[in-house]
């Protein structure tokens, strides 16, 4: 397959503001997932011991699939950039694109990907770094391929630390848009006796089985491919969904036929000015609200059903 890489470099007083319109906009034409670059070196030598410069310019990067629809996609980036200069006058940017392939995109993740401690005791790293472990440390090796899913973005990590909080004492997770299968890895290695993962994408298969067979998992796990819980027909203690908010309102409407009683859910991907309508709509599916974590915008919230 064949895609266009979209780079943005920009500058802004408002850095989290800005990063999170940026968000939106690639939001708004189906990336899903974004990388996030510096240009600090990577050599500590370069920097003083005694002082350590906020850097001021920062890279956005995604990847839209090279068909009839780019041209339009690529004019609503531009066009929505633009619109962030009217808005704030300090605000400066390039937009740079390239064609890639699948092997490109995947190849391009080893520049950026370095192992990272997404809590205290969980630590991931890709296969391609060597890391030794540090006391209770869990460690995942999980390289993103062709299906995104690294743990560094603040809707992966948040899910992370509310999976080390509820996932104990948990027989059977379901991780619906499972992408590279992190979030069944992490819930396997705190215990969960059973994770499944649900994706449309069928390049998820294999990066899960790949990643799983890393990570020395031979056994109860599995992957559907499909849309939401349409091919679902079990149920579950342990629901965990990280994607797009417009989308977790549509699983919304089908949730309560995959939940056990009393089971947990897990949701993000929510930007904070929709989490107000969302919450709303969940307490029409008997979904009770008991925990909320948030990162530059991004909103996580854990539900217990309760019917």
């Amino acid at each position: 397959m064949k895609w266009i890489k979209v780079k943005i470099d920009y500058f802004s007083d408002n850095l989290k503001e800005t990063k999170a319109r940026l968000i939106n906009i690639f939001e708004e034409v189906g990336i899903k997932q974004v990388e996030f670059v510096d240009y600090f070196s990577d050599n500590s030598l370069d920097y003083s011991v005694n002082f350590k410069n906020e850097n001021d310019i920062w890279s956005m990067i995604g990847y839209i699939i090279d068909n009839r629809f780019v041209k339009s996609k690529l004019n609503i980036i531009y066009n929505n950039v633009n619109e962030i200069s009217k808005d704030d006058e300090n605000f400066m940017s390039e937009i740079y694109t390239s064609r890639c392939s699948d092997e490109d995109w995947q190849d391009e993740w080893k520049k950026y990907f370095h192992t990272v401690n997404i809590t205290p005791n969980i630590v991931i790293k890709p296969s391609w770094d060597n890391y030794e472990v540090k006391g209770n440390e869990t460690v995942i090796e999980i390289d993103p391929g062709l299906a995104f899913g690294t743990g560094t973005h603040e809707t992966t990590s948040l899910c992370v630390e509310f999976l080390e909080k509820y996932a104990q004492n948990k027989k059977k997770l379901l991780d619906i848009g499972c992408g590279s299968g992190i979030l069944m890895l992490i819930g396997k290695k705190l215990g969960v006796e059973k994770v499944v993962g649900i994706d449309i994408d069928e390049k998820v298969n294999d990066v899960v089985l790949e990643n799983f067979s890393k990570n020395e998992i031979s056994e109860n796990f599995q992957v559907i491919i499909g849309n939401l819980v349409d091919d679902i027909n079990e149920k579950y203690d342990l629901v965990v969904s990280n994607i797009l908010v417009d989308v977790l309102e549509k699983l919304l409407e089908d949730i309560e036929k995959i939940l056990e009683k009393g089971a947990t859910v897990i949701f993000s991907g929510i930007l904070n000015e929709k989490e107000e309508a969302f919450v709303k709509k969940a307490k029409n599916y008997n979904l009770k609200q008991i925990d909320r974590r948030e990162k530059n915008n991004w909103v996580s919230l854990v539900f217990k059903y309760e019917n």
